[in-house]
C-alpha cells in the first residue's frame, strides 16, 4: 500500500483504544541461557555486525542478518537461530540495533509506532503469526504496533534499515500515525485532530535480562571509524534488500 492508498484513515476512537491496548506490550529484549547455546549465537552475530566500518553500515545490516518472521517471546539468542540462519521480528532487530548503539555510547531510546497498513494485511500477518504459534498482540484491526529507535531528532526502523520523519511518515508503504518513546507521550501525524491519550507506565518485560559480558568486536579488522553524531549523521551506507521486511 503506498500512502494515501486504500484504507487512509483510521478512526480517532479506534485508534485511541489500539494505542492503549499497544501501550500494554512491553518493549521486546532477548535473553540469554547464560550458556554455550545462547552465547555461540550472540557472539557471531556481534562479531559480524561490527566488521563493518560505521554505524550506518551495522544498523542497516541488521535486518540483512535476522529475516523478518514470527518470534515466540519470551526469546532467547539460541530460539534465533535455525538451519536457513537468524529470524526476527521487528522485536529482535530494535534490540540488536539498540545494543549496537549502547556499545559505542551513542545516545538513544526505545521506541513505538503505529503503522496503518493495507486493508489485507493484518489478517495475512495474523495467519502466519498463528502459525507459528507467535503472539499476535502487535496486529491490531487497521493499525499494527511496531518497535523503532529514536536517535536524536530522528527516528530509526530497524527492520527497514531507514530512517524516517516521525508521525507522518512512510515506512515500506504503511503510514505512521503515531510514535512515541517508550516513557513518552504519544506523537500524531500534522494536522491530526486526534488527541493523544495519556501514555500507560512502560510495563516490565517478562523477559530476563541478558545478563552476558559485552563482546569484543572482531579484533581481526577492528573498526577506526567515527562514532556516528545522532543529529547529523549520514544516511546508512549499506543499502538493505529491497524487499521491505515489515510487509514481509
Amino acid at each position: 500500500m503506498t500512502a494515501g492508498s486504500g484504507a487512509a484513515t483510521v478512526a480517532t476512537t479506534e485508534l485511541l483504544a489500539e494505542l492503549k491496548r499497544f501501550d500494554r506490550i512491553g518493549l521486546s529484549r532477548v535473553a540469554s541461557h547464560a550458556a554455550a547455546c545462547c552465547h555461540m549465537v550472540r557472539h557471531g552475530v556481534f562479531a559480524r555486525l561490527t566488521q563493518y566500518a560505521d554505524m550506518g553500515a551495522r544498523l542497516a545490516a541488521v535486518p540483512e542478518l535476522f529475516r523478518w518472521g514470527p518470534v515466540q517471546w519470551p526469546a532467547y539468542w539460541c530460539h534465533l537461530a535455525d538451519h536457513d540462519g537468524l529470524a526476527g521480528d521487528c522485536g529482535v532487530h530494535a534490540d540488536v540495533a539498540a545494543a549496537l548503539l549502547e556499545r559505542e555510547g551513542i545516545p538513544h531510546a526505545r521506541g513505538r509506532a503505529a503503522l496503518l497498513t493495507g486493508p489485507l494485511a493484518p489478517a495475512h500477518w495474523r495467519v502466519s503469526w498463528n502459525e507459528a504459534q507467535a503472539n499476535v498482540a502487535w496486529i491490531g484491526r487497521s493499525v499494527v504496533h511496531h518497535e523503532v529507535i529514536r536517535v536524536g531528532d530522528r527516528w530509526w526502523d530497524p527492520s527497514d534499515a531507514r530512517w524516517f520523519a516521525g508521525a507522518g511518515g512512510c515506512l515500506a508503504g504503511a503510514r505512521v500515525v503515531a510514535v512515541r518513546e517508550d516513557d513518552g507521550p504519544w506523537q500524531f501525524e500534522p494536522g491530526a485532530s486526534t488527541l493523544p491519550p495519556t501514555p500507560l507506565p512502560a510495563p516490565t518485560s517478562t523477559l530476563s535480562p541478558d545478563t552476558s559480558p559485552t563482546l569484543s568486536p572482531d579484533t581481526s579488522s577492528p573498526d577506526t571509524s567515527p562514532t556516528l553524531s545522532p543529529d547529523t549523521s549520514p544516511m546508512p551506507s549499506s543499502t538493505p534488500s529491497s524487499t521491505p521486511h515489515v510487509l514481509s
